[in-house]
């Protein structure tokens, strides 16, 4: 395998002795013809490869045809060298045509039009002696959008039949390849037509709807893996599935498994045997046509062994363990072993009701769960890297939250065996706005595609334990006719989990009640918002299931804004603020749905650290109510979906992280909100509750609340015992009482456990001056405000006298940092930030991992944080830098 590591699929293939070589040409020496280089060659025990290197052009430099093209023998003179999965637009980036596409303005000053010709993609791979019985198989696992595939001169497979973004793609190449020979492979890729916000456009492609720029390609190219499977028989299997049902007792659970088996040869007789080494074996044998292709069933009631007692089962990560069994299915035939496969996967059932009040709510094993997640963005020109899923996977469980949300972004194998590892929900399904939902306009070609991109994800995600609900349209309900072929299609692919007609509160004539709402906010909202919604059941508030929304605006931190735009345009804000907002055509190309109400309520900024602090603090406290409020209100809400976790590029809206990997305060917000077991206040009554998120009961806790004036006074001091918090439960403690006390001030909540252990401590800011919302006011993204809440005062606050003392320690691969801060004075140290830094760059270590951060402290106040971090983040022997910023050290009163 050539130029770089050999990569295997994970659902890994082990049957023959293969020998792939997969290299690039070094175009210098063939010009002066000298032998082809291999860059590396691995010998392989395995069937199935996955072909990374290899070169691109556009068809305007490269006048030749396909044929020529794919000739082994080609020259490739001024070619690009590219890994793929890569868009056209990525892989011009990897090769340096493009720098630093992400900044400033560098982006939209990349021509769209030389993407309206074809592009070439080429590979060069040689294979070992091959048998008569050996099949030679191609997959694309995701091409965008249409294209002719040549090999070795001949047209493999064209236009007509390859067409579609989320579509798998099989070609045989085994009466074309050569053994004991260079094969060369060739497609020339076309471009979608596609867009939110041009109604006529009906490639079923990939957009960022109104999320991001668009990507001036429009994401064109191999943009996911392409594998060689060598298959030394002529009967293969894949797509594997077990569906569980779980006895409500959990103590024993029926598997059925399934897979599907396919004769590339004559009429077969093949035995499929399977093996779970924590269970046991079992086989049969199929009888298969030529060409045929057909699934394989084995069901509890004919093979007992499937019948399960005491199973290990697998549960979202709060609920339990998320336990993953291995299962291997072997295909023989003649006693000759033709193909085999092993892939991961969890004993559990998934199901979903309406609630009395018709809301959508989802069970685990039949436990009910409230769904907290958000909403996923890929990069936006669909690189990935597995480090970097990983990394914002461990995101997602520091935060608290249980799922994510795929709107029309179907991430790769990698992305659901992390979610099945850690135990992470995933909801997937299609896009808004764009040609998914251009139904007037689809023909024969569109329902053609729509159906197959829906088998194949199907067929690939049915094996994952993570996969909670498949949504088959977004924001519409789609017509009849389609959405029965959507339907036919789940039957014939026998999937097992939920599915949802749409994301919006509508009512399908085949299938009923959707149960869920996508009635936004998509902006800012107060925090009152949410509850006060709540009990009027307006809206975005906590109630129901909201499929997608949230407060909108959290502009990035200071640090992340400086390396994104140049140092002259930070402030005032301009165009290159909007630029990094959402996509300038939609309604969320600027802050303008939010500066109004940071003005309003926090005062003018005069530089642009001042306005990013105040930023991330009105973003703490909106976030953070969000999701208290749906944690209040469980099971009368029953979901919310973040609109959104993560952004395609740097941006100052949707986020709880940004694109660096660096968590403002809306990411703090949310955390604090989403904690196991959590005190908080309601912003509509000034009750007091505890939410206990885990599934076990709290017994003799206390809660405590203390009311502070903005000079740091203690005004009012509570104490209250709670004898039992249920599992998975919300309690009313007490109500602060109306105060005389000035404005702002401070409400700091505590909760211990009988030892006087603190298990959760969360702040608040509060106004006497009331947010008020003017309901009648609201469009699909805001509700407006009449009146805001008054923290101009914040101003006021003298700085505080703060002492520290860090420590740093080793945990397996990880450094921990623990920082202990002391509020010396009486001074309240409001809004504090702590950051670490690589002694060498200055710059901020990230991923990263505090147990808090942006802290109030108040009189002679202590608490200690800690961080984890990868060692590799600093270099070896050194400690890193403390950065400690506070609301004083930037916004000064006049």
């Amino acid at each position: 395998y050539g130029g770089g590591d050999l990569v295997i699929p994970n659902h890994s293939r082990s049957t023959s002795l293969v020998v792939i070589i997969n290299y690039l040409y070094s175009t210098q020496e063939v010009a002066m013809q000298k032998s082809v280089i291999v860059f590396f060659a691995f010998v392989v025990v395995c069937s199935s490869v996955q072909l990374i290197n290899w070169q691109l052009q556009s068809s305007q430099n490269v006048k030749d045809s396909g044929q020529q093209i794919s000739s082994p023998d080609y020259l490739t003179q001024n070619w690009y060298n590219v890994t793929v999965p890569n868009t056209v637009l990525g892989a011009l980036v990897q090769s340096g045509v493009y720098k630093d596409p992400f900044y400033g303005l560098n982006l939209q000053n990349i021509p769209s039009n030389q993407f309206n010709v074809p592009w070439w993609y080429r590979t060069v791979f040689n294979l070992d002696s091959l048998s008569t019985s050996t099949i030679v198989r191609l997959t694309f696992k995701g091409l965008n959008y249409r294209a002719n595939i040549w090999c070795n001169g001949k047209l493999a497979a064209d236009t007509t039949t390859i067409v579609g973004a989320f579509r798998y793609f099989d070609v045989d190449l085994t009466n074309i390849v050569k053994a004991s020979d260079s094969n060369a492979i060739a497609v020339e890729i076309y471009r979608p037509v596609d867009s939110s916000f041009q109604q006529n456009t009906t490639d079923l492609a990939i957009t960022f709807v109104d999320w991001a720029p668009y990507p001036p390609d429009n994401n064109m190219g191999l943009w996911r893996e392409v594998e060689l499977d060598v298959i030394p028989g002529s009967v293969s299997v894949r797509y594997p599935s077990v569906i569980s049902a779980v006895d409500s007792s959990l103590e024993s659970a029926s598997l059925t498994i399934m897979a599907e088996i396919t004769n590339y040869g004559s009429a077969v007789t093949a035995l499929i045997s399977g093996d779970i080494p924590e269970i046991g074996n079992f086989q049969q044998t199929l009888s298969l046509k030529q060409g045929e292709t057909r699934q394989v069933f084995f069901n509890s009631s004919t093979y007992p062994i499937l019948n399960v007692k005491q199973p290990r089962l697998w549960w979202p990560w709060q609920m339990g363990e998320s336990y993953l069994y291995n299962i291997t299915l072997t295909v023989s035939v003649n006693s000759q072993q033709t193909d085999s496969i092993t892939q991961r996967f969890g004993i559990r059932e998934i199901t979903s009701e309406l609630t009395s009040k018709n809301y959508r709510l989802y069970k685990v094993n039949g436990k009910p769960i409230l769904i907290r997640g958000g909403g996923w963005s890929p990069d936006l020109f669909l690189r990935t890297t597995p480090e970097r899923q990983l990394e914002e996977f461990r995101y997602v469980r520091h935060l608290g939250l249980n799922s994510i949300r795929l709107e029309g972004k179907m991430e790769n194998d990698n992305f659901f065996d992390l979610a099945d590892e850690m135990g992470i929900l995933i909801l997937p399904g299609w896009c808004c706005c764009d040609a998914w939902q251009h139904w007037s306009y689809w023909k024969e070609e569109q329902y053609l595609v729509a159906r197959e991109s829906l088998r194949s994800q199907l067929k690939r995600l049915r094996i994952h334990a993570s996969v909670l609900v498949f949504l088959y349209s977004s924001d519409e309900l789609p017509p009849v006719k389609v959405e029965k072929e959507f339907l036919q299609v789940f039957e014939e692919e026998y999937w097992h989990n939920p599915t949802l007609s749409s994301a919006s509160d509508a009512v399908s004539p085949i299938t009923g009640p959707s149960g869920v709402k996508m009635s936004g906010p998509y902006a800012w909202e107060p925090p009152v918002y949410w509850l006060e919604g709540a009990d009027e059941h307006q809206y975005g508030g906590a109630f129901g299931f909201l499929t997608e929304g949230g407060p909108g605006a959290a502009p990035l931190t200071l640090e992340s804004w400086q390396i994104t735009i140049p140092a002259d345009q930070l402030w005032p804000i301009n165009f290159y603020w909007n630029f990094h907002c959402g996509g300038q055509q939609g309604s969320f190309g600027s802050l303008n749905h939010f500066n109004p109400s940071l003005e309003a309520r926090y005062g003018k900024s005069s530089s642009a650290a001042e306005y990013l602090v105040k930023a991330q603090v009105a973003a703490y406290e909106s976030h953070r109510a969000m999701f208290e409020g749906y944690g209040r209100n469980k099971y009368t809400s029953t979901g919310v979906i973040q609109w959104m976790l993560n952004n395609a590029f740097p941006e100052h809206i949707w986020h709880l992280y940004d694109y660096y990997l660096n968590q403002g305060g809306s990411y703090y917000g949310s955390k604090i909100a989403l904690e196991s077991i959590h005190i908080q206040y309601s912003y509509n009554d000034k009750s007091i509750w505890v939410v206990n998120s885990l599934y076990k009961p709290y017994n003799s806790l206390r809660g405590e609340a203390d009311v502070f004036s903005i000079d740091g006074h203690n005004v009012y001091h509570h104490a209250q015992g709670v004898t039992l918090v249920d599992s998975d439960a919300a309690i009313n403690l007490f109500t602060i009482p109306d105060l005389s006390v000035g404005n702002p001030y401070f409400l700091r909540l505590a909760l211990y456990d009988s030892n006087n252990k603190l298990l959760s401590r969360n702040v608040y800011w509060l106004s006497t001056k009331a947010d008020v919302l003017n309901w009648s006011k609201t469009n699909f993204y805001q509700t407006a405000c009449s009146a805001y809440a008054d923290f101009v005062g914040l101003k006021n606050l003298s700085p505080a006298s703060l002492s520290t003392n860090v420590s740093t320690t080793t945990i397996n691969d990880d450094y921990q940092t623990t920082v202990s801060l002391l509020n010396r004075g009486t001074n309240i140290a409001f809004f504090i930030r702590l950051r670490l830094l690589n002694p060498l760059t200055k710059e901020d270590i990230l991923p990263i991992f505090w147990s808090d951060n942006y802290v109030s402290l108040f009189a002679n106040e202590a608490i200690t944080l800690t961080a984890t971090y990868s060692k590799d983040k600093l270099p070896s022997g050194s400690s890193p830098n403390l950065v400690v910023e506070t609301w004083s050290d930037i916004v000064k009163a006049e």
